[in-house]
């Protein structure tokens, strides 16, 4: 069926093909309009925009749409000024997912981000083409791009398409046997496996778990560099998926030829299939972020703060969200009217800690006891109930990310604990805020508190 999908994915297959001066010149701007029947009405912004892409990129297009659509499309071009008026397509709410993606996150061996889904995800020109190819592969996993690796620096996507793929995947086909994992665990399980394995044939169990999958995505797959095992076992584990017709997706903050002591032979079949980067949002796309983000959260957000905050937060998408978070979070707990002045009292603090100021440890443990209700003996003391160790976890981070200690450090304040374990439990937050919504927002208390 012809939809904003089609032509979504057309034109990230144009933007491998078209010349990178042309393609920003005609096509960045161009909008899916409505389709029906056998045509795709598609609006650029101007006469001599449409003449252009009219006569020279046409037949193109239409081959584009065409292969995406899987039959004949023909292409209409129209200029934006002659189209109806109407709210912008990222502010539109969109449809609820089907009963199969709802349950998505609970299939076994799966644990997907219910708000990382391709409706939510904004697209812009910094990461049309990682959202094309990632749509592409979830209509047809392992027909097209394959490996589909996507990098960038942190917080700008990589991990939402990862999970979107997931969900949509599993919403068309419930029966796929799909398993995501960060790299971090898979190589800890291989690493376990390896040293249990006089206790039964866990490392046996190990590869069934892995090799016999539909559909592979490894978050962070840059971590393989650290053991030579892991890397020899991911060769193995690729080849089988790979030649049974299966997918395989992975991201990195880093494209293959950078990752220091990466295989070469695993270096080149990550590269055999689609090696796409999502590159810092330009202004455009941050505004659209942040109004989406907003939208989500039920707030009502003046044009004004938008622009302040997409001012301020130039480089992260997660950042971009936590500003607003923490900004709607302040303005509430302070009973503030939200604008540009409430903004910039609620991101004071980080500018304080980037000054060199970081907030002191007996403040983050004060605040974070005080968030979760908590006693402060609680938290350096012994108990290791699933409340109080993940309450200590969250202190942990805290005092990593925003106190700047040491591990060392960390540990001896909570109790004695060894670096390992600090280590362990600031992971394990950082791997639960891909995850969990709530846990951002406490977060971000947190830090309003902090700030203060």
């Amino acid at each position: 069926m012809l939809s904003r999908r089609t032509w979504e994915a057309a034109l990230g297959a144009l933007q491998v093909e078209v010349p990178k001066a042309d393609f920003a010149a005609w096509f960045r701007d161009a909008t899916f309009v409505r389709a029906g029947g056998r045509e795709i009405v598609v609006a650029v912004p101007t006469v001599f925009a449409k003449e252009i892409v009219t006569r020279r990129y046409r037949e193109m297009v239409a081959r584009a749409v065409s292969k995406a659509h899987g039959g004949n499309v023909d292409v209409t071009f129209v200029v934006q000024a002659e189209q109806p008026a109407g709210p912008p397509a990222w502010l539109a709410d969109p449809a609820p997912p089907p009963a199969t993606a709802q349950a998505a996150s609970t299939a076994p061996g799966v644990r997907l981000n219910p708000r990382y889904t391709f409706e939510r995800f904004v697209v812009g020109s910094s990461n049309r083409l990682a959202h094309a190819a990632a749509l592409r592969v979830s209509e047809r996993p392992g027909d097209v791009y394959n490996p589909l690796f996507l990098y960038s620096g942190v917080g700008l996507g990589k991990t939402h398409l990862l999970h979107a793929i997931g969900r949509a995947v599993l919403a068309q086909r419930p029966e796929t046997r799909l398993r995501y994992v960060p790299c971090e665990t898979f190589v800890n399980e291989l690493l376990h496996a390896i040293r249990t394995e006089s206790r039964g044939d866990r490392r046996r169990r190990f590869r069934e778990r892995y090799r016999t999958v539909d559909l592979l995505m490894v978050d962070d797959v840059e971590f393989l560099s650290r053991t030579e095992a892991s890397q020899e076992e991911m060769f193995h584990t690729f080849n089988a998926i790979y030649e049974a017709g299966g997918q395989i997706v992975l991201t990195s903050d880093r494209p293959p030829r950078e990752i220091s002591r990466l295989e070469a032979r695993l270096r080149s079949r990550f590269e055999v299939g689609l090696v796409a980067d999502i590159q810092a949002p330009d202004l455009d796309l941050r505004r659209m972020i942040l109004h989406q983000h907003a939208a989500a959260a039920g707030a009502s957000v003046s044009d004004e703060v938008v622009d302040f905050l997409a001012d301020r937060i130039t480089r992260n998408v997660r950042e971009l969200e936590g500003a607003l978070t923490r900004t709607l979070i302040y303005a509430e707990l302070h009973g503030l009217e939200l604008q540009p002045a409430a903004a910039e009292q609620a991101l004071s603090g980080l500018g304080r800690a980037a000054a060199g100021r970081p907030p002191a440890t007996a403040a983050i443990l004060a605040a974070t006891s005080r968030h979760f209700d908590l006693p402060q003996e609680d938290l350096l003391g012994k108990r290791r109930d699933a409340r109080t160790a993940g309450v200590r976890q969250v202190a942990m981070y805290l005092m990593r990310n925003d106190g700047r200690e040491t591990l060392p450090e960390i540990g001896r304040v909570l109790g004695g604990r060894d670096h390992t374990t600090v280590l362990h439990g600031c992971n394990k937050i950082e791997r639960r805020l891909k995850l969990e919504d709530q846990l951002k927002a406490d977060i971000e208390a947190i830090r309003v508190h902090l700030a203060d």
